[in-house]
């Protein structure tokens, strides 16, 4: 079972942290817990991960904070990364960094789908792996929020003063040209304590007297911004004005731009007649269609589909992330139902509606309980296609 969104943030709700603290203020949990988060990922992951899967830059980094490390440094020309000399900057203080491993590890996996499931928005992990008494970053802050849960060891993390509330991509941090504030807060990360830090607010981390290990899952936000630029492109497909160049001539001195200004007017007027819906629509089907399959041990609930019984016990995959919609026939009325999900769309008769919904969302039940108007052996047939599509799996009886 995969850790949820609200056990990683318990025992602050999640109403609570989307009242109080999204996109507001860093939020710090302590539990004293030292193996609360050990089932998404141990040291002995990253010696695997970075000593037998053959990485590739930029799957890993080698970063410390007073002294430049290059890919030359412990990679081939290839791109590969070379595990010994890995380990060796590692062993001199550097801090290695595993991005998207979450692709790798299919416990991370889960974690992160459980947190799109909430946020309807891409989630990445960035593993850090830092020696003692060690720093790989100067102080800055990120593009997008951040749940920083502390594994192993132990780190320190100060937060200064916020030069740019929640930034755009073309704000991104650059040190030559933003301040670090005063300090306005410190504190220690022991194994099992998280921290969640929004974007733009300045941060940095330096390991205490152990070897910390740390996920850092960043939150793939689209904003109010993506959304009103869309909207603008799609009032264009249909209506010319918004098509029209720019008047001739408007950067040189003697422009006059009054009629620029009354023509600027009348196209913000027009927004006015906007609606959300068809952009929303398009914004959650391609949230859907990207979210690929985390279908782990597929093989082995397909070699059980010749024993699937009416008696047999099943239960909807964890993390699914899907969405249901009639489609209508020739004559308006639904004659199919379309479900999105794993970056496919199933199509069934509208009669499955009920029974399909049942099983891609209730956590265990008996195959001959599906509800609905299906018989026995309709029941089976739609239960084999959905263990087939990866939707649901068999599951034991509870001992």
């Amino acid at each position: 079972m995969s850790m949820t969104f609200a056990q990683a943030i318990a025992p602050v709700s999640t109403e609570d942290f989307f009242a109080h603290s999204f996109e507001k203020r860093h939020l710090v949990i302590r539990r004293g817990q030292a193996d609360y988060y050990s089932g998404l990922l141990c040291s002995a992951d990253i010696d695997w991960a970075v000593s037998t899967l053959g990485l590739s830059v930029p799957e890993v980094n080698v970063v410390q904070a007073d002294r430049e490390i290059t890919a030359a440094d412990f990679a081939y020309e290839s791109g590969f990364v070379d595990p010994v000399a890995v380990n060796q900057l590692f062993a001199d203080g550097a801090t290695v960094i595993l991005s998207n491993l979450q692709e790798r590890l299919p416990k991370l996996a889960l974690f992160c789908r459980e947190l799109e499931k909430v946020f309807s928005a891409r989630v990445q992990t960035n593993i850090y792996f830092t020696p003692a008494h060690s720093q790989g970053f100067k102080a800055h802050y990120d593009g997008h929020d951040v749940l920083v849960l502390q594994v192993e060891g132990t780190k320190e993390w100060r937060i200064y003063d916020t030069p740019v509330h929640l930034p755009l991509e073309e704000q991104a941090f650059n040190p030559h040209d933003v301040p670090i504030g005063a300090l306005t807060d410190s504190f220690v990360l022991e194994p099992g304590d998280m921290v969640y830090v929004p974007r733009g607010l300045t941060h940095d981390a330096v390991s205490t007297d152990q070897t910390s290990l740390h996920i850092t899952t960043g939150l793939m936000m689209r904003s109010w911004a993506d959304l009103m630029v869309e909207v603008v492109r799609k009032m264009a497909l249909h209506d010319p004005a918004f098509r029209e160049g720019l008047p001739p001539g408007f950067a040189n001195a003697a422009f006059d731009g009054g009629q620029a200004e009354a023509t600027f007017a009348a196209l913000k007027a027009k927004l006015q007649n906007a609606t959300l819906s068809p952009v929303l629509d398009e914004f959650r089907e391609e949230f859907l269609s990207t979210r690929l399959p985390r279908a782990h041990g597929q093989l082995a609930q397909m070699s059980k589909l010749d024993g699937l019984t009416t008696e047999s016990l099943l239960a909807a995959r964890n993390s699914l992330i899907w969405r249901m919609s009639d489609v209508p026939g020739k004559n308006g009325e639904p004659d199919q139902v379309a479900l999105s999900c794993q970056g496919a769309v199933l199509t069934l008769p509208a009669h499955a509606r009920t029974p399909l919904e049942f099983a891609v969302s209730t956590p265990r039940f008996r195959a001959g309980d599906l509800p609905g108007d299906l018989d026995d052996e309709g029941k089976l047939v739609l239960l084999r296609r959905l263990v087939r599509e990866g939707l649901i799996v068999f599951t034991e009886p509870d001992r």
